[in-house]
């Protein structure tokens, strides 16, 4: 079989269409493979960059994409596909393979790229592992297609990037089981629990909030706030906020980018008068999007913030994945911890997990009793 692979182009369009429309039936959640704009800009583009493979140097029979941030030298891989009657010729693997060169030769380099698969069945998990990517968590109920979907975390490092990481603090006790079982799967050194941190407590009563919807406006509105160092947990790869959550005065402005299709949302960034309490903003925002019909949230927070994590997961919002040397400043390169929250009833009837990815689960469920059931799940033990 004539495989050939290469960075997409304008004609490729209509059959990369087809190919997602032929596989999700219509319920694909990410735009960009069904938007003729978005899809155009993206070929046009050396951040994101969608390669395919042809047969015979016509019919594209696969495809995946890249996401690219020069800053971080980081990237993100996902949405691969192959034609039913091609697969079982590694093409999956051979296409990120050739991605990996591509960035490589074309770009400054990358020290980090990660990806999420989907557990409905092992092979995209086994695949993953095959190539050398570690398994660093799961997503419960992140995306919908015909049905929700648990998707898997994996990260492939380079250049020795992992002993850049910063070290300097210990782990918050909810993250430190969830950084064990990452340490044994990636060879990371061990770290201590902390005991105590710089607690800071403000019970500042939370203002009336409203909702914007005005993309254009939300995405300048960040980057300006992001100049002036005016706004905090602002580093979320490859998601532009489109939604903002304020008061009428600005004093709390909370940026979000929500998947309008499958109702996902992650946290872009957020400016907070520093009188209010963390964990009650938090749990008022999660109300406000979730009467909106979003079903599930998603934080990231640097490891060494231990402050903002213990509010973080006061506010609801459970560890769910591990990510070393993920941001680069400074010469240094930090860790984040994921944090997701799901108003769906949690299903793991069809899941097929490979390796760490049951660890995780089973991590995971445990924080969902502790969060969620709390005192009467204790008494009925």
């Amino acid at each position: 079989m004539e495989i050939t692979y290469r960075k997409a182009q304008a004609e490729d369009i209509s059959q990369i269409f087809q190919l997602y429309a032929h596989a999700y039936q219509g319920h694909y959640p990410d735009s960009l493979f069904y938007n003729v704009d978005e899809i155009q800009a993206t070929i046009s583009s050396e951040e994101k960059l969608i390669f395919v493979a042809t047969n015979g140097g016509a019919k594209v029979v696969a495809c995946i994409l890249f996401l690219y941030d020069k800053f971080n030298r980081l990237s993100k891989a996902g949405g691969a596909i192959v034609l039913p009657s091609h697969r079982g010729h590694k093409i999956t693997e051979n296409l990120i393979h050739f991605g990996i060169d591509y960035i490589k030769e074309k770009t400054s380099g990358m020290d980090v790229l990660y990806v999420t698969t989907r557990t409905v069945h092992k092979a995209a998990q086994i695949l993953t592992q095959r190539i050398g990517f570690r398994q660093l968590g799961i997503f419960p109920n992140v995306h919908k297609t015909e049905e929700y979907e648990t998707h898997a975390l994996a990260a492939l490092h380079f250049n020795d990037c992992i002993k850049h990481r910063y070290t300097d603090f210990e782990q918050h006790p909810i993250v430190l089981p969830l950084y064990n079982i990452v340490r044994k799967n990636i060879d990371l050194p061990q770290m201590k629990q902390a005991h105590m941190w710089q607690h800071k407590h403000y019970e500042g009563k939370i203002p009336t909030l409203e909702v914007v919807e005005a993309p254009q406006f939300i995405k300048r509105r960040s980057e300006n706030l992001k100049e002036k160092n005016e706004i905090d947990l602002a580093f979320f790869p490859f998601k532009t906020p489109n939604l903002l959550i304020t008061s009428p005065n600005q004093i709390i402005e909370v940026f979000a980018n929500v998947n309008h299709v499958d109702k996902h949302c992650v946290i872009t960034g957020c400016k907070i008068d520093r009188e209010i309490s963390f964990t009650d903003l938090f749990l008022k925002v999660s109300s406000i999007l979730r009467d909106r019909g979003i079903r599930y949230i998603e934080i990231i927070i640097r490891a060494n913030r231990l402050n903002i994590i213990d509010k973080i997961a006061k506010a609801k919002f459970i560890p769910c994945g591990y990510i070393p040397a993920f941001q680069h400043e400074g010469g240094k390169r930090y860790d984040y911890v994921v944090f997701s929250r799901s108003f769906e009833i949690l299903d793991f009837n069809n899941l097929e997990l490979t390796g760490e990815n049951e660890l995780y689960l089973k991590y995971y469920i445990n924080q969902w009793e502790r969060t969620f059931l709390g005192s009467f799940f204790k008494n009925d033990k």
